[in-house]
């Protein structure tokens, strides 16, 4: 008897463990079961934020934002937002405590590193190749600085005090029947480049345009230095403008992704197909210039391509016997009537000579034909002694040569620091005709938010971080 009893308090005993351990087992599991459920409320109720990305910049550019502002009603309501899709997300056993959005990752930060990794994993997704080395096989991988063995030889030829044999008489007989080339220059320069090079049917909206809310804080120009100076009164300047123009070698194999992007979505002089219903018609040379007008951006981009051609054009002129006779003849006598020494006179001449060059090759590239990038007798288009007709009647047929989107890339490449910058105003304007409160300022690619959550007497804490 006292056998059974003891068997009876010892199954008790089993029983009662057995049951401990049972409920101690669905304790876990449902605390478990909580927090795992709490925790995918929390990662959808990120997802749900992501979710209302700016579909027209995605649409329009593929890059993936969220304004934190929710357009203008401020960072409150995204964190509100957030706050009812958590609890939308939990079941009625759970109770959300608090929920605050502690940082934000924003398209601008470290220098747009957001913006450029969507732009290179869009065009990997895309197949999108560009061809900065197609560039550099164009040119042969030399940039348009003058070779300096050349700059020496014209300083030694400047400086000898050699003199010409001439006939003081037939000298002032020379000068009277000259005329300065350097005149049209000058003229070009006062009544703007731009009326002599576009082409026709080319229109140029000089309307102004606000900038003033844009992220890459225009009004700051770069590369200004680009300009050639077009009187051409001064060798030290000439030698200047021959020289300045940075290599881009480097920069073009560096950029090679944000060149494609850029290509592929920004409108430019000639292709304005892209995109419809855009506040600049001439995106890419607003990305190079950030000016606040069409006119002003074409017009700058136009001097620095001439800057660009200008050393191309002059180096081969020097090796060009004849047209070089044709300018020691006008430089003789304008040396006579100047006062200024032949030798100077004679690059002067030249320099004139291959900035309307250079201008003439703008104007095919406007067209949208190719130009080689190294000058021939048979590509070289302008007459010194017809520099309005000529200039006028530039063309070319070369189908294999450098387009006026490949002269585009190497001035974006020289400081794609600011071109980002553009983009991402250029972002803002046009996605602003429908968006009007959104400003780039706000754009965040991800969110970190505190998030407490209570469910059956336990409370979950979470820290929890997501972007796209």
């Amino acid at each position: 008897m006292n056998n059974k009893g003891q068997i009876t308090v010892f199954l008790c005993l089993i029983i009662t463990a057995f049951l401990f351990v049972g409920m101690t087992a669905l304790g876990v599991c449902k605390y478990f079961a909580g927090k795992e459920e709490a925790a995918i409320a929390v990662n959808s109720a990120v997802s749900d934020i992501k979710s209302e990305y700016n579909s027209y910049i995605f649409e329009h550019y593929h890059i993936l934002l969220f304004d934190k502002t929710d357009y203008g009603k401020g960072e409150a309501a995204v964190e509100e937002e957030f706050y009812e899709n958590v609890k939308l997300n939990l079941n009625s056993d759970c109770n959300v405590n608090s929920v605050a959005i502690t940082d934000y990752d924003l398209i601008t930060d470290n220098n747009c590193e957001a913006l450029k990794s969507q732009i290179n994993d869009y065009i990997v997704y895309a197949g999108i190749e560009y061809g900065a080395s197609e560039i550099l096989g164009k040119t042969k991988g030399k940039d348009a600085n003058i070779n300096e063995e050349t700059i020496n030889d014209m300083d030694r030829d400047c400086e000898s005090d050699e003199s010409l044999e001439s006939d003081e008489s037939d000298e002032d007989d020379t000068s009277k029947k000259e005329k300065d080339p350097r005149n049209f220059t000058k003229k070009l320069g006062k009544l703007g480049i731009i009326y002599y090079v576009i082409p026709e049917g080319l229109y140029v909206n000089d309307e102004i345009i606000d900038l003033s809310e844009c992220p890459s804080k225009p009004g700051i120009s770069f590369m200004d230095g680009f300009d050639i100076d077009n009187n051409f009164n001064s060798y030290s300047k000439l030698k200047r403008d021959l020289k300045k123009n940075s290599e881009w070698n480097s920069a073009l194999v560096d950029a090679g992704c944000g060149l494609a992007y850029a290509k592929n979505v920004f409108n430019c002089a000639v292709n304005t197909d892209i995109n419809d219903n855009t506040v600049f018609d001439f995106e890419l040379e607003y990305l190079i210039c950030g000016d606040c007008s069409d006119y002003n951006n074409l017009n700058k981009t136009i001097k620095k391509i001439i800057a660009i051609r200008f050393p191309i054009d002059f180096t081969y002129l020097l090796t060009d016997t004849s047209k070089m006779s044709r300018v020691k003849t006008i430089a003789l006598a304008l040396n006579a009537s100047t006062g200024i020494p032949y030798p100077i006179m004679k690059y002067l001449i030249a320099g004139c000579w291959s900035y309307v060059e250079a201008a003439a090759d703008v104007k095919v590239l406007l067209k949208g034909e190719k130009l080689p990038f190294e000058k021939s007798y048979s590509s070289w288009m302008t007459d010194i002694d017809n520099f309005g007709d000529s200039l006028n009647a530039a063309d070319t047929d070369n189908d294999e040569g450098m387009s006026y989107e490949d002269y585009l890339a190497i001035l974006m490449a020289l400081n794609m620091d600011k071109t980002y910058k553009r983009m991402l105003d250029l972002m803002q304007l046009n996605a602003g005709q429908i968006y009007p409160e959104f400003l780039m300022e706000n754009a965040a690619v991800g969110l970190s938010a505190d998030v407490s959550i209570s469910y059956a007497g336990s409370v979950f804490d979470f820290n929890i971080s997501g972007g796209y």
